[in-house]
């Protein structure tokens, strides 16, 4: 367990922020607007939620204890899922928008969210232990994590944007 508010941690916050979250940001954009050339919109929704599924099934099966064998796929799984997940809600609100472009809402939902999502793994000591029992636990933990951190980031988003901007704008 790492103690938040101690000032080195903070500065380990922060460049776990830069280095990673910045990346995987600008990576949610990349599959957002690849997303949104989906003409039907359930389908827009559907597909990052059972492709980021998909993906951490596959993360909580993979044996790490082979690590050369699987240690870049991990890694690539783990990095694309974290955006995939964070983009449903995002997607779901958008429409609600009033003022707000929706790729800056994109940009600061998937900033807070992934950096929120790093925080919480560095205090919990980024512990993964893979067991047949708990494979089940951590796909839907994941998931959780990430779609509960995600509306939450939106929502506060959209409530800034209505309370700011008033409630008779459109968005364009």
């Amino acid at each position: 367990m790492i103690a938040l508010f101690d000032p080195g941690n903070l500065v380990l916050f922060l460049f776990l922020g830069i280095t990673l979250g910045l990346p995987l940001t600008l990576l949610a954009m990349v599959f957002f607007l690849a997303i949104r050339l989906i003409p039907f919109r359930p389908a827009q929704c559907l597909v990052p939620l059972v492709a980021g599924i998909v993906l951490a099934i596959i993360y909580s099966s993979v044996d790490p204890s082979n690590p050369e064998k699987f240690g870049f796929f991990l890694f690539l799984t783990g990095i694309i899922t974290h955006p995939l997940l964070i983009l449903v809600p995002v997607i779901v609100m958008q429409k609600y928008l009033l003022h707000i472009p929706v790729l800056y809402a994109v940009f600061f939902t998937a900033f807070i969210s992934v950096c929120s999502l790093f925080i919480w793994g560095a205090l919990q000591g980024e512990m993964r232990v893979v067991e047949p029992v708990n494979v089940l636990w951590q796909f839907t933990g994941t998931v959780m994590s990430d779609l509960i951190i995600a509306s939450g980031v939106s929502g506060l988003i959209l409530g800034l944007d209505r309370f700011a901007c008033g409630f008779g704008i459109k968005n364009p």
